[in-house]
């Protein structure tokens, strides 16, 4: 599987006034006026969400003995002829906290592949869905896939259990801290899309304080891209919380033609770029 959908980028208004991103605050968000310098700047963006074909879900993506160059290099190159120039691929804390230096070492790898075939890369670092049986990620050998099944071995990071799990939480902040200060001024990350539908398997708003959290200790990182989590039709209170505190409005939408551009419609008064 090389992707499982396909985002625009919509440009929604006319440029407000400029400001130099030199004398902002990195650690609050972005006035207006910054997310759409930022985004002056982008080409279109048209992307996908990345995983090899050799890979059931983000742990086998990324830990040591099943992380696959050869693989992730000829499907992107795929992805480029298809006129990709972007990709969103998910993390997992998992790996990054059995293996810290060897998982920055693959990033490393994948990011220069992708730059290779001049696709910009969005990184996610937590994430709420889990296919598998609501079982939380685990290192080593991964189950076989389900034929004829998407996403069948999808596990969640860093796992539903340390979503409310306040002691495992220093932890949590190490790896954002860690992944987001590494790259925070690295060209190849368009942006960043912090937590992948907190609320998603029956968690609702027991996610919505990771949210909170995530996007402070982003900050504290100082990235000089944007952040952001993407609405996606959970509960409000997160839904909202998301809106309040991304830098650029990013959604997921899985209805038809009509809905999606009566979804873009709410999300332009916000004026902000919407992804």
């Amino acid at each position: 599987m090389i992707a499982w959908s396909v985002a625009g980028c919509i440009s929604l208004f006319g440029m407000a006034g400029l400001l130099s991103a030199e004398t902002l605050d990195p650690a609050i968000r972005w006035p207006q006026e910054r997310a759409w310098e930022w985004y002056a700047k982008q080409s279109w963006l048209f992307g996908c969400n990345f995983l090899p074909s050799t890979a059931v879900n983000d742990t086998e993506m990324w830990q040591a003995e099943t992380f696959d160059p050869n693989t992730i290099d000829r499907e992107l190159a795929w992805a480029k002829g298809l006129g990709y120039n972007s990709c969103r691929v998910f993390i997992q804390y998992i790996v990054w906290k059995h293996d810290a230096k060897g998982f920055k070492n693959r990033f490393d790898q994948f990011v220069s592949i992708a730059e290779k075939h001049e696709i910009c890369v969005m990184p996610t670092l937590f994430d709420d869905c889990a296919f598998d049986a609501g079982r939380d990620p685990y290192p080593g050998k991964q189950d076989e896939p389900v034929p004829g099944t998407s996403n069948a071995r999808w596990v969640p990071s860093p796992g539903l259990k340390l979503v409310t799990d306040k002691s495992a939480w220093p932890d949590l902040e190490k790896y954002v801290k860690d992944i987001v200060g590494r790259y925070g001024n690295d060209k190849r990350i368009v942006l960043w899309d912090l937590y992948n539908e907190p609320g998603n398997s029956g968690m609702g708003n027991k996610s919505l304080p990771l949210v909170e959290a995530v996007f402070d200790w982003a900050r504290q990182a100082k990235p000089s891209q944007p952040l952001t989590i993407g609405v996606w039709g959970g509960p409000k209170d997160i839904s909202d919380k998301q809106i309040e505190l991304s830098d650029v409005i990013s959604f997921h939408f899985y209805g038809d033609y009509d809905g999606m551009k009566n979804r873009i419609t709410d999300l332009k008064m916000f004026n902000r770029p919407v992804i």
